[in-house]
């Protein structure tokens, strides 16, 4: 209760002011009964020292005071002393809230209950936000299918002018949606509306899908995917109602959820017509949108219609285009004619290229991902291109690319990033026909010093085998698209029949084609090869190619990449052809030639169901009377080709029956991939391999191709990509069956 109380010592007021002729001044103001506020929080609101006495001011001062929510009283005192008038402002505080306890909750978790409420405890007691958590916790129990919950709050005073809050519980029994019904759907099928929804009915397996769940913020979302997939029809009047929830009485407490649609009629595009514009014709922006007079009226591709639209006016220069759509609808046809009003507005060119948020890398190695530069016409193709740039170097965790406007004809370009971890370590393990259990270790440090140069060192590691790769890499050489590069590689290798020793150095060097999507790359190399210890009853292959060789090659390489993301790419291209080229006039004592084409190309299907495509082939012969080394034959088998089937396998097969390659190769991947847990990375795959090698005395594709099926699980943990396949062969030649387990794995530091 709000209370003022000021007591005034008349006599002594009375013999102040016959000694004054002046009016009252207050000398001194004090607060107290306060004991958690400074006193210095309510001095703001009260009345100040050297000021003449005025009731009307006194009271709005305790008004103010009142109106600060931190007290529950205040009276005013005014004391004489010493010839000194004192006002004193007497608190009497709100309670401070100790602790909060919950009471009652046997089937939900109190932490998971507490992620949502309020925070009261050591602030002052709030009624409004008891209410308020109250609300929070009956919502959690409405998640949790506890429909008949019920929540009342108690105070307990404690010492101090303390409280505790205690929300005693009520769950009751626990509820499930059993019956979806949809009322006043003709157009789409029951079946049809229910694959929209994510909320479901229980299911069988409900305890481990969580299907029956009814949530709020979920049904609020199924109500707009299914007004929105009308809308996809020309049903432009479309109502979807808030779907109503019916809880039975009985101890199941089984919930029926119904939709109530009003359909309304379907229209159709009758005429497009545009105005405003001065810089593309008709003709030019007719060929931009989707929807044409004739179609159903999509309210999804009008919205991207009004986008295309916009986007070509902002692609040459007119940034601040903007592209306001006119619909007049006909009811009695059942059409809509549509006129984009278009304002180009004037001009804009690039003032600054801003770079921020790098602390490792160097503005340049930003600066030169940039399709746009300061002082050029603005472009947002350019600038959209130049942002999927600077991601696909994967150096940055974050992206953002941000315009300020400085003046009408000009803006500001803000490059936002965020540096990431960009050392990677992989750790494989696989088997090969010869070496059985390999393992696989491969250190890499892309972003060097911030200057964008890769180091890379490879090393497997087996029974019979060592092979060391050690490669540095410039991707801007002197800060211009061209790559240049150097390897260094020594194999050490102990097959059944002979033991083989290679060492060598490769230049590299690449430069874009056609802007970023095709990219030339060139390698020289010069190797030198030993094969030695050759066993007595080996193939006649091997004992050709007995002594020390030397090979000096040159490798021409085509790539070119169109795919959407550099890691986990979810539609796209990627293909490459190369030609290799030994011998020669090259010199060396190899002399041969290796050519080949593979592409991945990358479709998404559905939802986040992605389909996954491709195919390979080479093709390896001499360019003279030589014979063809060994180690650039082609086999198949494996992880990365035909699953079921150990390294080598696929392959030609001496009298002895020794995989020794062939110098044709032929390979087909198709996967179906889809998530699992799509928020931590977890994917799965279904997989179809089919592939076949063949020899000199065979036709391409004229042999037997060997198939794999099987299920495959890929988690890019944080630790890395890791890689789990499981192949069965189809087409095995010795008779066993079962189907084999691979696995890879990677790392980011």
């Amino acid at each position: 209760m709000k209370k003022l109380f000021i007591n005034f010592f008349f006599s002594a007021l009375i013999l102040t002011f016959a000694a004054n002729s002046y009016a009252a001044v207050i000398d001194l103001i004090k607060i107290e009964g306060n004991r958690r506020v400074p006193s210095e929080t309510f001095l703001r609101y009260t009345v100040k020292a050297g000021e003449e006495f005025d009731m009307n001011k006194v009271s709005a001062s305790i008004k103010e005071i009142f109106a600060t929510d931190l007290v529950v009283d205040v009276q005013v005192d005014m004391r004489v002393d010493d010839d000194k008038l004192t006002l004193v402002y007497m608190i009497k505080e709100k309670p401070y809230v100790n602790k909060v306890y919950l009471e009652g909750n046997i089937n939900v978790r109190e932490t998971y209950i507490r992620e949502d409420m309020i925070s009261m405890e050591g602030q002052i007691l709030d009624r409004a936000k008891i209410e308020e958590n109250i609300n929070k916790i009956i919502s959690v129990y409405h998640d949790e299918k506890y429909y008949s919950v019920s929540v009342k709050a108690d105070i307990e005073d404690r010492n101090n002018n303390a409280v505790d809050v205690f929300f005693r519980i009520e769950e009751g029994p626990e509820a499930r949606i059993y019956d979806i019904v949809f009322s006043g759907n003709s157009f789409f099928s029951r079946k049809e509306l229910m694959k929209m929804l994510s909320t479901k009915e229980k299911g069988f397996f409900s305890w481990l899908t969580g299907s029956g769940k009814l949530k709020q913020e979920l049904i609020e979302v199924d109500v707009e995917k299914i007004r929105g997939e009308y809308m996809k029809k020309g049903f432009i009047k479309v109502r979807v109602g808030e779907p109503e929830v019916l809880v039975s009485d009985d101890k199941k407490k089984r919930i029926t959820l119904t939709f109530r649609i009003e359909e309304g009629e379907r229209f159709k595009i009758n005429t497009i017509a545009f105005s405003g514009n001065k810089h593309r014709t008709d003709k030019e922006l007719e060929t931009v949108t989707v929807l044409k007079p004739g179609d159903w009226f999509n309210v999804e591709e009008f919205q991207n219609d009004i986008k295309r639209l916009t986007d070509r006016f902002t692609e040459i220069g007119y940034a601040f285009a903007n592209v306001e759509p006119v619909t007049n609808e006909n009811q009695d046809n059942k059409t809509v004619s549509v006129t984009y009003r278009v304002e180009e507005n004037v001009l804009v060119k690039i003032n600054r290229i801003n770079i921020r948020g790098n602390a490792d890398t160097k503005d340049r190695v930003i600066r030169r991902e940039l399709d746009i530069a300061e002082g050029d016409i603005y472009d947002s193709r350019r600038i959209k291109s130049s942002k999927k740039n600077i991601e696909f170097t994967d150096y940055f965790e974050e992206v953002r690319l941000d315009e300020r406007r400085v003046d009408d004809s000009s803006l500001d370009l803000n490059v936002g990033v965020k540096d990431k971890r960009t050392g990677f370590f992989s750790i494989g393990m696989g088997y090969s026909s010869v070496d059985e259990l390999m393992f696989m270790l491969r250190l890499q440090k892309k972003n060097l010093f911030g200057s964008g140069y890769t180091t890379d060192l490879k090393a497997e590691f087996a029974s019979k085998r060592t092979d060391y790769t050690i490669s540095l890499t410039d991707p801007w050489f002197l800060d211009k698209p061209i790559t240049v590069g150097i390897d260094f590689y020594k194999l050490k290798r102990s097959y059944y029949e002979y033991d083989k020793y290679n060492d060598g150095v490769a230049l590299r060097l690449g430069h874009p084609v056609i802007g970023r999507r095709l990219y030339a790359t060139y390698k020289l190399a010069y190797e030198n090869e030993e094969i030695s210890d050759i066993d007595d009853d080996a193939s006649k292959y091997i004992w050709d190619q007995e002594g020390e060789y030397t090979t000096v090659s040159f490798t021409p390489i085509l790539n070119f990449r169109t795919t959407n993301h550099p890691v986990d790419p979810t539609e796209g291209n990627i293909s490459r052809v190369y030609y290799k080229y030994a011998g020669g006039f090259l010199g060396g004592d190899n002399d041969y030639y290796k050519t080949g084409a593979e592409t991945t190309q990358f479709i998404p299907l559905w939802w986040k169901f992605v389909g996954t495509l491709h195919v390979e082939g080479g093709y390896l012969d001499s360019t003279g009377d030589g014979r063809l080394p060994i180690d650039e034959r082609f086999r198949l088998g494996g992880i990365y080709s035909v699953r079921g089937y150990k390294y080598g396998y696929i392959s030609p097969k001496d009298d002895e029956g020794y995989d020794y390659g062939g110098n044709k190769m032929f390979v087909f991947n198709a996967e179906f991939v889809f998530p699992i847990a799509a928020d931590q990375g977890f994917k799965g795959a279904l997989f179809y391999d089919a592939g076949q090698v063949n020899d000199t005395d065979e036709d391409y594709l004229s042999g037997k191709f060997y198939q794999g099926v099987g299920i495959g699980f890929r988690w890019y943990s944080p630790i890395g990509p890791i890689r789990i396949e499981y192949g069965i062969p189809l087409d095995r030649d010795d008779g066993k069956k079962g189907g084999r387990w691979e696995f890879s794995m990677g790392g980011m530091f």
